[in-house]
């Protein structure tokens, strides 16, 4: 098993999630986010876990949920079907994906490969 810091944080992959339906322009829904772990089950990506449980029409985390929750909280998102997520919570993820990438740079490209995210255009270029 991988050491705990080679491990990337759940929160990361929905960090990408979000970056990546919102530079898509397609909507945020908690179950698309919690389908992406289903999808990463059989790659090699080392990923913290997070609780999943099936529901009508695909799979649903309280994890995601949480996470989501966190942003509009904070009054980073709007809760609606789906979920928009404002430009402040939009720069919060992005540093946390361009943080995961220092830390664990391998890992987060490997996700961004298997779930066929474009991790330069949902990153943007690095504040000077």
């Amino acid at each position: 098993m991988p050491a705990l810091k080679e491990m990337l944080f759940p929160e990361t992959i929905m960090a990408m999630a979000v970056l990546e339906a919102s530079a898509a322009g397609k909507g945020i829904r908690i179950e698309d986010i919690s389908k992406l772990f289903v999808d990463l089950e059989p790659t090699d990506v080392r990923v913290r876990d997070v609780a999943l449980r099936s529901v009508p029409g695909g799979f649903y985390s309280e994890d995601v949920e949480s996470f989501v929750g966190r942003f509009l909280a904070a009054g980073y998102a709007k809760a609606r079907s789906p979920i928009k997520f404002y430009e402040s919570g939009l720069k919060v993820c992005r540093d946390m994906v361009r943080k995961a990438l220092r830390e664990n740079g391998d890992e987060v490209k490997k996700v961004a490969g298997a779930l066929r995210f474009d991790l330069d255009s949902i990153i943007g270029q690095e504040p000077r």
